[in-house]
């Protein structure tokens, strides 16, 4: 089998890490199968994917320069060579999968198959309605050329159902995963100066819900002062820099809310948290709920927000309503002031999220890849 993968990036975030275990699984356990790689960007992971793929390719902005003597002579009289595009490279290689990553990337798979490749088009949507309608606005004339889709989530299902109008039976529901890591004590690697932490992750932009962390963290401060309580967010700040360390000077929480960034291995810093925040607007089934939830973590997330809440509500942490900053700061206090509460609500998310790890995932993911071969 010979599959086409493409990413919309590589950066160290959701989709590319769990792009990353499953070709990292098939490494492993499917030793004869070949793929490459099509990036419509790049990023910090570049190496890792790199180091797993048969051949790499990029789709790039390039700029025009003005041709030579030479150039325009050929031109001139017509033997300038027509340039060939990646795309139509692809289509004339033997794939029988075409693997887009993202709703995002599906576009570049519909031009590879455009370009007359018979090769299967899988695209695993990490989406949620919001960022389909204001990424990839064509989407509805996409989707009739994709022969399955993966659905990282039943609330992402629900929307290419309603959206979309996409038969039900060419969509798959396969949650997410992440590598699990050994429960330790509460470390002392980030701060002493708050006995109880608050994390979220996550880059620090809208959807992810920055604002509304920095909303909880001012409405619980405001009504309990006395509680010793510091917010911690991990992940790239972006662009939002500056707006972030604006708001947090003006609202005075200078000493009690911390952006530390991006880390390479934020596990000592996610072990450090008593609670994971997840304030995100849209989140169809972020990998760091599952991080979290293996280290005994309870999640407090916005229902309608997260296909994480399908899981949490079962036990593993605190479902709210949508945008409820007040029952979002009162759900830390309950945990703040009931220990037992906190532990088991960790021991449960822990238990609910322990089957999403790469082993027990990819295989599934990889069973969807042969039965949309055999149809």
């Amino acid at each position: 089998m010979k599959i086409l993968f493409i990413t919309h990036d590589a950066s160290r975030s959701g989709a590319p890490m769990m792009l990353l275990f499953l070709m990292q699984w098939l490494r492993k356990h499917v030793p004869d199968i070949s793929f490459d790689m099509l990036y419509v960007h790049g990023g910090v992971m570049e190496p890792e994917f790199n180091g797993l793929c048969d051949e790499v390719f990029y789709i790039k902005n390039k700029v025009n320069k003005p041709l030579s003597l030479a150039g325009r002579i050929k031109r001139k009289l017509g033997f300038e060579t027509k340039k060939v595009s990646v795309y139509e490279q692809l289509a004339k290689r033997p794939y029988h999968v075409i693997y887009a990553n993202t709703g995002v990337s599906v576009s570049h798979g519909v031009r590879i198959k455009e370009k007359g490749t018979s090769a299967r088009l899988i695209a695993h949507i990490h989406e949620l309605e919001i960022i389909l309608k204001t990424l990839v606005p064509n989407f509805n004339g996409q989707v009739r050329d994709v022969d399955h889709f993966i659905a990282v989530s039943e609330q992402v299902k629900a929307n290419l159902l309603t959206g979309y109008q996409i038969d039900p039976n060419k969509i798959s529901v396969v949650y997410g995963c992440a590598l699990e890591k050994p429960v330790a004590n509460k470390t002392d690697t980030v701060t002493k100066k708050s006995s109880f932490i608050v994390g979220a992750s996550g880059l620090s932009y809208w959807r992810k819900g920055n604002d509304v962390f920095l909303q909880v963290a001012r409405y619980l401060f405001k009504h309990y002062p006395e509680l010793d309580v510091a917010f911690i967010w991990v992940g790239n700040e972006f662009r939002d820099k500056p707006v972030i360390d604006n708001d947090i000077k003006k609202m005075g929480l200078q000493h009690k809310v911390r952006f530390v960034g991006e880390l390479e291995d934020p596990t000592e810093t996610f072990r450090s948290f008593d609670v994971l925040l997840l304030p995100s607007r849209e989140d169809p089934f972020p990998l760091v709920c599952i991080e979290l939830a293996h280290l005994r973590k309870p999640i407090i997330c916005f229902e309608g927000a997260s296909g994480s809440a399908e899981v949490v509500k079962q036990g593993g942490g605190k479902v709210v309503p949508y945008l409820d900053i007040e029952a979002m700061a009162e759900a830390i206090v309950s945990y703040y002031n009931n220990a037992e509460n906190l532990k088991q609500d960790g021991i449960n998310a822990s238990n609910l999220f322990k089957a999403f790890t790469p082993e027990n995932i990819c295989p599934i993911l990889f069973e969807v890849i042969n039965e949309t071969l055999k149809h």
